[in-house]
Order: C-alpha cells, then structure tokens, then sequence
C-alpha cells in the first residue's frame, strides 16, 4: 500500500474523513452500522497515510478498514472497459501488416487484423477459435 511520505497534504484526507465521523458519532444511533460515505472518505485516507494512522485518528478497527482498502483497490475502474484492444507481442515483426478471415463452418467467423504481432499468435488463436485445444 503506497504512503505519502511527509508534509500537510497527508492529513487533509484523514481530517475531512475525521470531521465526517465526529459529526455522525454526535447524531447517530447506538449500535448504528457506519455509512458506505464514511468508509469511503476513511478508505481514502487510509491510502494517504495508512490503514494503522488512519484507524487511530477516525477511531476505527484496523482489519475491517483495511479490508475496506484493499476491496477499494481491486475493483475494475469504469475506464477500464472496452471494445477494442491493442497489445504489443515484443516480438520483431514478420511482416509489416497483415489480416486473416476464418470461418469455423458453423456460421462463426472472426477477422483479425494486426501489426507487428508474430505468426504463433495467430496459431493460437485459431485453435481456440476452431475448438481445438492443444
């Protein structure tokens, strides 16, 4: 989990989350679960500053923030979908730019178009594509 090392900008985060839950613990109601908002802003500045300042300061349990942050870190981002994709083999090119059309004979077909992407990885793909697995 990444720190800031020094300086004021690493409290800003745990001292708006601070002031969010004081302001809850004073209008709560006993045994009250905290709000998604609150673990959201105590989630953020748990990335700030870390999950043990961070329980200390807003005065929470170590293991359920920190399993908070970690859920928080491995969800998908929104900009991370999409239709297309581009990938680099690293391998040298065997020719400068190329398209294959398949056709499985069962109504399937696939056309793949690329550059700079060696011929093994187009073997690969039409064994899955075909239903062979190797």
């Amino acid at each position: 989990m990444a720190r800031r090392k020094s300086g004021k900008s690493e409290s800003v985060q745990v001292e708006k989350a601070r002031k969010k839950f004081v302001a809850w613990r004073r209008n709560r109601k006993v045994r009250s679960r905290i709000p998604e908002e609150l673990w959201t802003s105590a989630a953020v500045a748990a990335r700030d500053v870390g999950v043990n300042q961070a329980c200390k300061a807003l005065r929470l349990d170590y293991y359920a923030l920190k399993r908070r942050v970690v859920a928080s870190q491995e969800m998908p981002s929104e900009k991370a979908s999409s239709s297309f994709v581009e990938f680099d083999s690293g391998v040298a090119p065997l020719f400068p730019e190329w398209a294959v059309e398949m056709d499985n004979g069962r109504g399937g077909r696939m056309r793949v178009a690329a550059r700079s992407v060696s011929g093994p990885d187009v073997v690969a793909l039409s064994r899955t594509f075909f239903g062979e697995e190797r």
